[in-house]
């Protein structure tokens, strides 16, 4: 055998293998990071269509009524009817949520609503144990959904990062929490 072959097949067989390798790990790597950009996309879609919220008279407008006195973590909910999800497997426009959740900034003597998250409502009782909606990409936002007021809900924190997670029902903000 001839020395001066080996080290040349064995160079090129390592780069193959490592370019196999290197393709490899990127199939495993892409679905993670599509459902991610998926996920990502969805959030930027719902905070599109729904940023116009940030005034709460536009929300009035569109059908939106106060739903629920300042629930201490979430702020004031205020529900559309229309949009509420009667049945898990419903086609579900995430551009529309039921609800709107505003927290309070006071200052200068007045209030001022901050929109902070849209919430997806369930119409369940509490006895439902599941399937749920299935609304985003990703494993995200599965055993986040909570019962309250009648409903089951999921919070999307869209326009207020919420530092429990962008599906935790809670926000420990301090617009969101009593002060």
């Amino acid at each position: 055998m001839s020395t001066s072959r080996t080290p040349e097949v064995g160079r090129r067989t390592y780069l193959k293998a490592l370019g196999v390798g290197a393709l490899s790990l990127g199939a495993f790597a892409s679905p993670v990071a599509a459902h991610r950009g998926a996920l990502q996309r969805e959030l930027s879609s719902v905070r599109a269509a729904t940023s116009k919220y940030a005034d709460v008279r536009k929300a009035i407008a569109d059908g939106y009524v106060l739903g629920s006195p300042f629930v201490p973590g979430m702020g004031y909910h205020y529900v559309n009817h229309h949009y509420i999800i009667e049945n898990y497997d419903d086609e579900v426009d995430i551009t529309k949520p039921a609800a709107l959740v505003y927290g309070k900034n006071e200052g200068n003597g007045k209030e001022e609503l901050i929109l902070g998250a849209v919430e997806y409502l369930f119409d369940e009782g509490p006895e439902y144990e599941g399937p749920f909606p299935d609304l985003f990409h990703g494993d995200s936002d599965d055993g986040m959904w909570g019962f309250a007021g009648g409903h089951w809900g999921l919070h999307a924190w869209v326009h207020v990062n919420n530092p429990a997670g962008t599906f935790a029902p809670f926000n420990s903000r301090p617009q969101f929490n009593e002060k």
